[in-house]
């Protein structure tokens, strides 16, 4: 049951699909004036198929995105997610992605067709692309290299300068922006550092209305680095990297799950520390965010009760 008392709340949250839609997941049960901004630099599996052979938007991340927001989710994010094994053409692709794009030939639009798809879904929000542009990311290693290919820039050896878009100059989507203008809380992440939550923080147009906005501002901290992108990385530096990348500190709150000193669980991952530096941040506020069945992820009913909390405690102090 929706609280009355908070339905009336706008929330963005921008970045990519799992984290995004971990968080939606949690946030419809308090309103329904979500919107979640996708990045749309996917250049691989089925998704960047779909790109290269159609010129669509990739699907993907908008996929997990809509089912998160769905009323039945569970049957739905099975539906969308069911991956054909066999079949010339269909073989790897998912059922999500291709009504999405199929929604989007019948509509004429990217943008009409994830709104068709969402509404064929029961979905309590919306699911906005961040541009509408042939994005591709680039990233430029400590040593100068450069990586051009969002699914290439996990698997290179070194640690990440910067990220940029190619085009750079590429432009936001009316709807994102609208939303953004009209948000009482942004939100960015949890997701991928690099390769979900920078791109679409650093397309101008969107980048100017989160400097300039007057809404809340929390930052989710992943609870795990990620290999290839944030190895070893503190929440100070994924803090820093954002910083340098949009620069401005923007945030008013760094959200970080309590049990940080916890060892590595995984040998692909380990948990993202505070430093002692990070530990004198007045900005980073630690709740017990993280999943009980997956130590390494965020529990989306507790992600989202602490960022209400935080809400409710930014407008007292207001």
């Amino acid at each position: 049951m929706k609280n009355n008392t908070l339905n009336s709340i706008k929330i963005s949250t921008i970045g990519g699909g799992t984290g995004s839609s971990v968080i939606l997941r949690g946030l419809k049960e308090f309103t329904e004036n979500l919107s979640a901004i996708i990045t749309v630099a996917d250049d691989g599996g089925s998704s960047g198929i779909l790109r290269k052979e159609l010129g669509i938007i990739p699907p993907g991340d908008f996929r997990n995105c809509v089912a998160a927001l769905s009323e039945s989710e569970n049957l739905l994010k099975q539906i969308f997610d069911y991956r054909f094994e066999q079949g010339k053409g269909l073989k790897g692709h998912s059922l999500g992605n291709l009504l999405i794009t199929a929604m989007s030939d019948i509509t004429g639009s990217f943008e009409g067709g994830l709104d068709l798809s969402a509404k064929i879904l029961g979905a309590k929000g919306k699911v906005l692309p961040s541009s509408l542009e042939n994005i591709t990311l680039e990233a430029i290693l400590e040593d100068g290299t450069k990586v051009v290919g969002e699914s290439l820039i996990p698997l290179k050896k070194g640690k990440i300068n910067e990220i940029n878009l190619i085009p750079k100059n590429a432009r936001g989507t009316e709807s994102a922006k609208d939303a953004l203008n009209q948000s009482d809380i942004i939100i960015v992440g949890p997701g991928s550092l690099y390769t979900s939550i920078i791109p679409p923080l650093i397309v101008e147009d969107i980048m100017k209305i989160i400097q300039e906005s007057k809404a809340l501002k929390i930052y989710v901290c992943n609870i795990a680095t990620q290999k290839g992108e944030t190895d070893n990385y503190t929440v100070g530096e994924h803090i820093n990297a954002i910083k340098k990348h949009i620069h401005k500190n923007i945030f008013d709150y760094v959200l970080v799950d309590n049990d940080f000193h916890s060892p590595i669980t995984s040998h692909n991952e380990e948990r993202v520390k505070l430093s002692e530096k990070d530990l004198l941040n007045p900005q980073i506020v630690k709740f017990d965010v993280k999943s009980e069945e997956h130590a390494m992820r965020h529990d989306s009913k507790k992600l989202s009760n602490s960022i209400i909390k935080l809400y409710n405690q930014w407008i007292k102090n207001k």
